[in-house]
């Protein structure tokens, strides 16, 4: 009887000290995050390889994709949980009623430090809009962000953006059809520029034709799993807020992490405009792209600006 109670009390105490480990396991969640290739696209990326997911409780991994589409789909369809795309895709997705919401600003464009241009190839002599009338303008996305800067600017500068034929590729396939002929003009975005300067000039900084600075990418879920799991939302977020600061004061740690995940040499990444991180999310930020995206029919409506950012809030924090 004393060594059967005995063996009982050494299986519980043995329990007792697996449990708390179980219970570590499962507080533990699994996240998968889908981003675009690219400096401005790889805050995740420099999450996890920064440790502020981990620090935050969270199990992710990070993959890439080449369109915001593709994210926007994933995300929907259940294949990743957080998924980063342009504000202007977003907005328009949450518009047409695909249930996503935004929950953490990305990257912020600067008129002062663009890594976001237009770019034409040695070959032409294009210098302005009125040059690129019935001409073939690359982007990523149709009807995105990178759109809406390269039409604002054809307009600005003297052409009619509605004359102007938009056509999807990936961002790694937009040098060799500049050289080829096939396109006139790209959005590219770095390291692509700084790669293909031997290719490619400068055409124009399109984006700032939208506004010196504004939020042109955001983090954002399905929004039937952000209500399911808010507490999770909400470790995504302050990651990714942690990491903002971090990746805007730390280049040389970035660096190395960027250099690894697209197989970036040091004189590239030395030569390229770094990617700059929003560190605060507010209405006037994210306003003037979506001002501008209906302006331009891109949205229907005008978007409720102040409700987008209170929600935004709730997981990123004020």
């Amino acid at each position: 009887m004393a060594r059967s109670l005995a063996h009982r009390c050494l299986v519980l105490a043995a329990l007792i000290a697996v449990l708390p480990l179980q219970a570590a396991a499962q507080s533990t969640p699994a996240v998968r995050v889908l981003e675009l290739t690219g400096d401005g696209a790889s805050e995740g990326t420099y999450a996890l390889a920064g440790g502020f997911f981990k620090k935050y409780g969270l199990d992710a991994t990070v993959a890439q994709t080449t369109g915001g589409g593709a994210v926007v789909a994933a995300v929907v369809g259940g294949s990743a949980e957080i998924g980063f795309s342009n504000l202007i895709s977003v907005a328009a997705a949450i518009e047409r009623g695909i249930p996503v919401t935004i929950i953490a600003p990305a990257t912020i464009f600067s008129s002062k430090a663009p890594d976001i241009l237009l770019m034409k190839s040695h070959r032409t002599a294009f210098k302005s809009g009125a040059d690129l009338d019935g001409k073939i303008v690359a982007v990523t996305t149709l009807d995105g962000e990178q759109q809406l800067g390269a039409a604002v600017w054809i307009d600005k500068t003297g052409g009619n953006s509605k004359l102007v034929h938009f056509v999807e590729l990936p961002e790694t396939a937009m040098a060799a059809a500049l050289v080829q002929g096939r396109i006139d003009a790209a959005m590219m975005t770095e390291p692509h520029i700084t790669q293909a300067r031997s290719d490619v000039d400068l055409l124009g900084n399109a984006d700032a034709a939208i506004a010196p600075q504004f939020v042109s990418g955001v983090y954002f879920a399905a929004t039937a799993w952000v209500d399911a799991h808010p507490d999770i939302a909400r470790r995504v977020a302050q990651a990714l807020r942690e990491t903002a600061h971090w990746a805007n004061t730390h280049h040389a740690q970035t660096a190395t992490f960027l250099a690894r995940g697209l197989n970036l040499d040091a004189a590239t990444i030395d030569a390229m405009t770094r990617s700059t991180y929003a560190e605060s999310l507010t209405a006037p930020a994210i306003a003037p792209a979506l001002d501008v995206a209906y302006g331009y029919g891109r949205l229907k409506v005008p978007f409720d600006v102040p409700q987008l950012v209170a929600r935004a809030l709730s997981y990123w924090g004020k």
